[in-house]
């Protein structure tokens, strides 16, 4: 049995993830640590971005979310690595579908980004692809990260995962049916299995999510 690491960006546990991955995760003995549970409220409000900054969102452990600059989370996540490694983990695995650059570790590092969004672009193949995204400021920068990536135009829609407002959701999930969406991904490790069957009762489309989709590769292999 091996034992694997789950860095969140937020604070840890994260007790909204459990409920869909512990049956992935039974051959696993699993830790976790985040990126802000050393940090005090202040602290963390001082994480937000700046203007036109690259943005993430995660939870935090009163259940509450916070918006942050991808570039000042690096050393924070490579500090929630390095005690995760400190801890026994033999592999890491990143549980956020931004970019995190110039984190490194001993063990094998894996992403939610690149597992899940690699994933998603082979299962989409030649279907028209619809994203969520937990902030309308991401969709432009989204946008450009699958043309980028994988040269997939795909139409992106905002629903924050965190807000428990099912209204944006289905708005989101609407709007993505009417731009012809064929497949949909939830791109942020906070949207729930439930998010995505909702998502996909409103499209009539088939639905995955982030976080199942990254720990079912890395399950596969650690």
């Amino acid at each position: 049995m091996s034992t694997l690491a789950l860095i969140t960006i937020g604070q840890a546990p994260r007790v909204d993830i459990w409920p869909d991955i512990a049956p992935l995760l039974d051959a696993h003995t699993v830790i976790e640590h985040g990126a802000l549970d050393e940090l005090s409220a202040e602290e963390i409000a001082r994480l937000a971005p700046n203007g036109n900054e690259e943005r993430v969102v995660s939870r935090l452990r009163d259940g509450s979310s916070a918006t942050m600059s991808e570039h000042a989370l690096a050393p924070l996540v490579q500090s929630a690595i390095d005690r995760a490694v400190a801890s026994g983990a033999q592999a890491v695995l990143i549980m956020c579908t931004g970019n995190v650059p110039s984190v490194t570790a001993p063990v094998p590092l894996y992403t939610a980004e690149k597992l899940a969004r690699a994933g998603m672009a082979g299962l989409a193949d030649a279907r028209r692809l619809g994203v969520v995204v937990p902030e309308p400021e991401q969709r432009q920068v989204i946008q450009q990260r699958w043309a980028a990536a994988f040269g997939i135009d795909a139409s992106i829609a905002a629903a924050n995962p965190y807000a428990g407002e099912a209204e944006a959701l289905a708005a989101a999930a609407q709007q993505l049916a009417a731009d012809g969406a064929e497949i949909v991904f939830l791109d942020c490790v906070g949207y729930t299995q439930a998010m995505a069957d909702e998502v996909s009762r409103i499209a009539g489309v088939p639905v995955l999510t982030a976080r199942s989709l990254a720990v079912r590769l890395l399950a596969a292999v650690a």
